[in-house]
C-alpha cells in the first residue's frame, strides 16, 4: 500500500492506495495512522484516513497544530522541507533542497489494523518535482545514517551536536512535534541549501559508511518509482520478519558490524549455541562456520553489545532469520530455550518444511553453551522485542 499524492488542482490531495495482502484501502478507513520506524517503535500521527468526496483522503485530527506523514516521516529522515504543492517546483532534473520537491508517493507495509489505527512501515519515499522526475529514498539506508549521526553527536559538544541529540531524543520519546522542531533546528543549522544530512556528516566527521555518497536516495525511473506500494502479496507476517532481516543486513555492514562479529563469535568460543557443534576457522576449512547475528539489528538497544548478539551455524542462522526457530528467555525458570515457531509447523504440516533434523534441537539451552561472562548473555528484554516485533 502506499500514500500518494494526487494533483487534481489546489495544492494536491493525499490518498491511501494499493493493497497489502488482505488490507485494501476501505480496511483503513477511520483509522489512525500510526507509523512503525523501527520494530516496536510507534509514532501517532494524528493523521487519519477518511472516506471524502468518494476519495480515501488524509485528514488531520487538528488542521492547526498536526503535521502530514509526509512532514513527519521528512523531520525524522532530516530531509529537506518538502513542498506540498509539486506545480510550484522547479522542472528538470530534480534536486533535493528545501522547496524544490514533493513527496508523491510513501509505499509502506501494514503491520497491524485495529479498529482504530493503522499501524504502517514506510519502505520507501518517492520524491518528484512539476516535471516528475523522481528519485527514491530508501527509509531503512537512511535511518541508519540519521542514527549513526545521533551516535556521533553524543560524544561532541557543538551546537549542531546538540541540536541532533536533541532530534535523537525526540525520536526515542515518539514525540512527533518535538522531532519536527529539532529538524527544523538543524535545517538552520545547515550552511548548505542543498540536503542537510550531507553537510552533518561532513560536520561530525562520519565518512566510513558505504551509503553516504547517496544518504539514502537511488534514481529510478517514474512510472517505477510510482508503482511501488501499488499491491503487496506478501504476507504480513512475512513482511515484518524481511523487515527485521533488511535492518540485520544493514547492521553489519562497516567496521563495526565485523568488529562485532568478531567478540561475539570469542565470546562463544566459535560454538552454536543452538546445536553444540564448534565450527571456528581452521587451515582445513578455510572460513568459520558460525556467524554473529544480531537480535536487535538497531542502534536505539545498544547495536553491537554481545548481549545483543547470538553465535550461530549457517544453518541455525538462515533458521532464526526465516522465522523457523524461535528463541525465548523463561522468566520462572531463567532459561533460555530454542523451540519450532508456529509458521514452521503450519508449514511442515502443509508439505512445504520438512523439519526433522531442526525438531532435534528444540528444548533448553545448556549454560555451557552460553559465554562465560554471563553479561553477554543474550538479553531476555531483546529477545521480547525481537519476538513480538516478528509477530511470533
Amino acid at each position: 500500500m502506499r500514500i500518494t499524492l494526487r494533483t487534481s488542482g489546489g495544492r494536491g490531495e493525499y490518498e491511501v492506495a494499493g493493497s497489502h495482502e488482505a488490507v485494501r484501502v476501505h480496511d483503513v478507513f477511520d483509522r489512525q495512522i500510526i507509523l512503525e520506524m523501527l520494530p516496536g517503535v510507534h509514532f501517532p500521527t494524528n493523521n487519519y484516513v477518511r472516506h471524502t468526496q468518494g476519495k480515501p483522503r488524509i485528514r488531520l485530527l487538528d488542521s492547526y497544530s498536526d503535521s502530514h506523514v509526509y512532514l513527519i516521516l521528512s523531520a525524522i529522515l532530516l530531509l529537506p522541507k518538502p513542498k506540498r504543492e509539486i506545480g510550484v517546483t522547479p522542472g528538470g532534473k530534480i534536486q533535493i533542497y528545501k522547496d524544490n520537491f514533493s513527496v508523491t508517493s510513501i509505499p509502506f507495509d501494514v503491520v497491524k489494523l485495529s479498529t482504530t489505527e493503522v499501524v504502517v512501515s514506510p519502505t520507501q519515499m518517492v520524491l518528484s518535482n512539476s516535471t516528475f522526475d523522481s528519485v527514491r529514498l530508501d527509509v531503512i539506508e537512511r535511518l541508519r545514517i540519521v542514527m549513526a549521526c545521533w551516535e556521533a553527536a553524543s560524544k561532541q559538544s557543538s551546537t549542531l551536536a546538540k541540536a541532533i541529540t536533541q532530534h535523537k531524543n525526540a525520536f526515542n520519546e515518539n514525540n512527533v512535534k518535538a522531532v519536527i522542531l529539532a529538524a527544523e533546528l538543524i535545517r538552520l543549522a545547515s550552511i548548505e541549501l542543498d540536503d542537510p544530512l550531507r553537510h552533518i556528516t561532513k560536520e561530525l566527521g562520519l565518512s566510513n559508511l558505504d551509503e553516504l555518497l547517496w544518504l539514502g536516495v537511488h534514481a529510478t525511473e517514474t512510472d517505477e518509482a510510482l508503482a511501488l506500494g501499488e499491491e503487496n502479496l506478501e504476507e504480513l507476517k512475512e513482511a515484518a520478519r524481511n523487515r527485521m532481516k533488511v535492518w540485520r543486513q544493514v547492521a553489519m555492514r562497516g567496521a563495526a558490524g565485523a568488529k562485532f562479529s568478531t567478540q561475539v563469535r570469542e565470546a562463544y568460543n566459535h560454538t552454536c549455541m543452538f546445536t553444540g557443534m564448534r565450527l571456528p576457522k581452521t587451515p582445513m576449512t578455510g572460513s568459520s562456520g558460525v556467524d554473529a547475528a544480531h537480535i536487535l539489528p538497531w542502534a536505539e538497544y545498544d547495536l553491537n553489545a554481545v548481549s545483543n548478539g547470538l553465535c550461530l551455524s549457517k544453518l541455525c542462522h538462515w533458521a532464526f532469520d526465516a522465522g523457523i526457530l524461535q528463541l525465548t528467555f523463561d522468566d520462572h525458570t531463567s532459561k533460555y530455550q530454542i523451540q519450532l515457531s508456529a509458521a514452521a509447523l503450519a508449514a511442515e504440516s502443509d508439505g512445504l518444511l520438512k523439519l526433522n533434523g531442526l525438531k532435534n534441537i528444540q528444548g533448553v539451552i545448556s549454560t555451557s553453551l552460553l559465554p562465560k561472562d554471563s553479561a553477554n548473555w543474550p538479553k531476555p528484554s531483546f529477545l521480547k522485542v525481537y519476538n513480538e516485533a516478528s509477530n511470533f
